[in-house]
């Protein structure tokens, strides 16, 4: 486990409000604060790969009180599964789902619903056992507001 410095720790909470870089931090600790708040524009920055990720999110949702989602994930050849987060971008708290793995896995699956904030994509990034991670996204409409704007 790394050990934080003062000066470390100040800028892992400052950094992200200036918007400047994580410098002189762990790369764990770098990728982890990254992750934590992250909106559509910055995920999809990130050019993840989708290889390997099956998801299953419903196009359209009477409402956002319950939508379900599923995922199947093969790691590629040589790497394994260490953990999975489900990201909501247009949430308030834009991390949904976090999984981390006790053992590293080839495959992995999890079905859950989902408390969206309104239209938006739910993102699934994988992170494995070489430090690279993959991800992919599906969208999904929330039609409830039809019966409140007369659309």
């Amino acid at each position: 486990m790394d050990t934080l410095s003062r000066r470390q720790t100040i800028s892992l909470v400052a950094a992200p409000l200036l918007g400047l870089p994580l410098l002189g931090l762990p790369l764990a600790i770098q990728a982890q604060s990254f992750l934590d708040t992250v909106t559509q524009r910055e995920l999809e920055a990130l050019q993840l790969s989708g290889d390997g990720i099956t998801l299953d999110f419903p196009r359209l949702a009477d409402t956002g009180a319950s939508v379900p989602i599923s995922a199947n994930i093969e790691a590629p050849a040589g790497t394994r599964i260490v953990g999975v987060d489900v990201f909501l971008p247009e949430n308030p708290n834009t991390r949904a789902l976090r999984f981390k793995l006790a053992e590293p896995a080839a495959q992995f699956s999890f079905t859950t619903r989902l408390r969206l904030a309104g239209t938006q994509s739910a993102w699934v990034v994988v992170t494995l056992t070489d430090g690279s991670r993959r991800g992919a996204s599906l969208p999904t409409i929330i039609t409830s507001s039809a019966c409140f704007d007369e659309s």
